[in-house]
């Protein structure tokens, strides 16, 4: 029997145990924004909502499902309960060989296998669930430096990750408590719009 090959843009359900992440670590402010924004949606629209906050896959050997958009998302969505979740299909390797799979997600910059000290990790040490994806307080500080208007949105490859190293390099941490991610965020919107941002994705300058 000749083998299938998923088309690109292909819609899915999948239960969130399957999925696994392309990164190491997520924002958990940023994640409780996005499981509040999940309890407040009706019963009547939850369909819509999901389907616009889709989950952006590649299919992997040996029937792996690779998360490589919204983390954030899929994490939310496991902490408030909800087993199956809407998936759409980014590129389909499920045919290829694992070397030949890591070849193309590196090619293309879909894995960031750096932890929550902004160190590279061996891809072995990818979690293997979304809920083992590990806290690193300065992706929630970079997520709400851009809704506050410190940087624009951009389609690049991993901005986050490179917006959380600047300001991980710029502001000292811990900013585990309230009082102290506050300061540090009025502070990273100032540093966003500071020369020494100028450079990265999405700067807008003073």
């Amino acid at each position: 029997m000749a083998e299938t090959t998923m088309k690109k843009g292909s819609k899915l359900r999948v239960h969130i145990a399957q999925l696994r992440p392309t990164q190491m670590t997520i924002g958990s402010h940023h994640v409780k924004c996005k499981m509040v924004s999940t309890r407040k949606v009706p019963d009547e629209e939850r369909e819509a909502f999901f389907d616009k906050h889709r989950i952006h896959v590649v299919l992997g050997p040996d029937a792996t499902v690779y998360i490589v958009d919204h983390h954030h998302w899929a994490r939310a969505w496991h902490d408030v309960g909800i087993d199956s979740i809407p998936v759409i299909v980014r590129k389909d390797l499920s045919h290829a060989s694992w070397d030949k799979f890591w070849d193309y997600m590196l090619r293309r910059h879909l894995v960031h296998p750096y932890d929550e000290h902004g160190k590279r990790r061996p891809l072995e040490d990818l979690p293997l669930h979304v809920a083992d994806m590990r806290d690193d307080p300065y992706r929630s500080l970079e997520a709400f430096a851009q809704i506050a208007g410190g940087y624009l949105k951009v389609k690049e490859a991993y901005p986050d990750f490179k917006w959380a190293d600047f300001f991980r390099r710029q502001i000292k941490g811990p900013i585990d408590t309230t009082e102290s991610f506050a300061l540090a965020l009025a502070n990273s919107v100032k540093l966003a719009r500071s020369k020494k941002a100028r450079g990265l994705p999405g700067y807008i300058g003073e």
